[in-house]
């Protein structure tokens, strides 16, 4: 858990800690701010010169680290290998932590609903409303990649869920749940009364969509103060998860790398990014609007 802790309090230096490049300043029209190489001429579609979303993840430099995206995969692998090894043992002193302490007993459940597909819809539609109000196209970039990053996001976790069938803490019948495959929802125990939910554990979703959320935050506005505030909550969250006996460690930590990619590769995505138009009409006295977007 410590190195889950220390990876994450590293990530907010990622909007500050490097000098501004030709490639970043390019970058920062479209409100992405993790591209610090020199590149090629545009492509014509985004203003960033392309060499495929694939080769871009690998090769390009982690923000504000001196490793690679490659290299970075290979940490996280090697810190999930370490928490499959921990799981129960964390879990347990977290979700210990959690039942000795009235304050935490309150707060951790209110923390956790933070990571819900709706409190996300609720803040990037904020960002939409302001944006509709003020002409901002900060806040609409920040709307954009952030519902193009949850969906992602929550689909990609979904098709994950299913496919390894994970026990949650709460349902476990063995130490670091019981890993029962695409299957798991045909092999219930206990007479069948264990819920689809209680096979869903790994990765996290909820996890996931707040580290979506965040990640977008955070690369929209470039100030310090957004980045570690946002990954500060999002790292609450999911440690709200374990706590909750909704995840074990690894879910959670997986769930965060898959929210992170997943407005990572929406940013890289060739898109043509144009602003959408919104038309109003009424008819009868009846009033609509239409809001449409371009790719």
């Amino acid at each position: 858990m410590a190195l889950f802790l220390l990876f994450w309090s590293l990530i907010p230096l990622h909007n500050h800690s490097l000098p501004k490049t030709r490639a970043r300043a390019k970058a920062d029209t479209l409100g992405v701010s993790y591209v610090y190489r020199e590149v090629p001429p545009n492509d014509g579609r985004t203003g960033v010169s392309r060499g495929g979303v694939w080769q871009d993840l690998i090769d390009e430099r982690v923000p504000g680290f001196f490793f690679s995206t490659g290299e970075f995969t290979g940490g996280s692998l090697a810190i999930t290998y370490g928490l499959f090894k921990s799981d129960d043992e964390v879990y347990e002193d977290l979700h210990g932590i959690r039942m000795r302490s009235p304050v935490l007993s309150t707060v951790s459940p209110v923390v956790s609903m933070m990571g819900l597909g709706t409190f996300s819809i609720g803040v990037f539609g904020g960002f939409y409303l302001y944006h509709f109000a003020t002409g901002d196209k900060t806040s609409l970039r920040a709307a954009n990649i952030g519902m193009e990053s949850f969906l992602l996001s929550g689909i990609s976790t979904q098709i994950l869920k299913n496919l390894f069938g994970r026990e949650r803490p709460s349902m476990a019948t063995r130490e670091g749940g019981r890993w029962s495959g695409p299957l798991s929802y045909f092999r219930h125990t206990d007479n069948g009364s264990k819920s689809i939910a209680s096979y869903d554990a790994f990765p996290s979703g909820h996890t996931a969509t707040i580290f979506a959320a965040a990640a977008t935050i955070a690369d929209v506005y470039h100030e310090p103060w957004v980045s570690y505030a946002a990954y500060a909550t999002a790292t609450l969250v999911g440690i709200s998860r374990v706590m909750e006996s909704a995840h074990w460690p690894s879910d959670v930590f997986v769930g965060s790398i898959i929210g992170i990619a997943s407005t990572r590769i929406v940013e890289d995505l060739p898109f043509n990014r144009e602003l959408p138009a919104v038309q109003f009409s009424m008819i009868n006295n009846s009033y609509g609007a239409t809001l449409s977007f371009k790719f």
